[in-house]
């Protein structure tokens, strides 16, 4: 069972049955809230290269893939089929760089790295960049990030604050998922995929 439903007769996903569904997701999800500035974390980048053909190219996703990936990778292929149309920002950071340089796959770690570099070489003017740096290295040792485990979350999470971002998109639910409750000093939203998806459902319309 996927997110949506595919009509296969009209070769589409139908997003609503009805009207009434909608609204309430509007109501929801307000038009207002949608995060125009998202940091991926980095399993989020290694969903996007490993399966690029399913979520850029809408190819059908196996039916043997583990639930929840299947879940991030429809979510991933509506997002970036609407963001291909919008104005969000995509982020990434030099920590990001250097967790996935530790990819052993050599081919995959090079695929991996270049799309990354594409979402780094985003980031803000060189001022906001060390701003970003030092708060990111600060925030590892804050009391307010002590419920993450590993402080190379934390790091990320400093960053995505640090350039400003609305949102922390994760696939990661058994650590920074489950413990984001306890992160409520900050004012950045930790999102999935399909979360993230879900704010902007609603909207999508006006970008396809």
């Amino acid at each position: 069972m996927g997110l949506e439903h595919w009509d296969a007769k009209r070769q589409k996903f139908v997003l609503y049955q009805n009207a009434e569904q909608h609204s309430d997701d509007c109501a929801r999800f307000p038009f207002e809230n949608i995060p125009r500035r998202v940091f991926l974390d980095t399993n989020v980048i290694n969903v996007l290269v490993k399966h690029s053909a399913h979520v850029f190219d809408q190819e059908p996703i196996p039916h043997d893939t583990e639930p929840t990936l299947a879940v991030d990778i429809e979510a991933l292929m509506h997002m970036f089929y609407v963001g291909s149309r919008a104005d969000w920002d995509l982020l990434g950071s030099p920590k990001t760089i250097d967790e996935l340089m530790c990819t052993r796959d050599g081919v995959l770690r090079e695929d991996l790295v270049e799309y990354a570099l594409g979402l780094v070489n985003q980031d803000p003017n060189d001022e906001e960049r060390r701003f970003a740096i030092d708060f990111a290295r600060r925030l590892v040792d804050a009391p307010f990030v002590a419920a993450l485990p590993d402080a190379a979350d934390r790091e990320l999470i400093g960053y995505a604050i640090g350039f400003g971002c609305d949102a922390f998109c994760t696939c990661d639910r058994a650590t920074i998922v489950k413990k984001r409750r306890r992160l409520r000093q900050m004012a950045l939203r930790i999102m999935t995929p399909a979360e993230w998806w879900a704010h902007i459902k609603p909207w999508a319309a006006l970008w396809c």
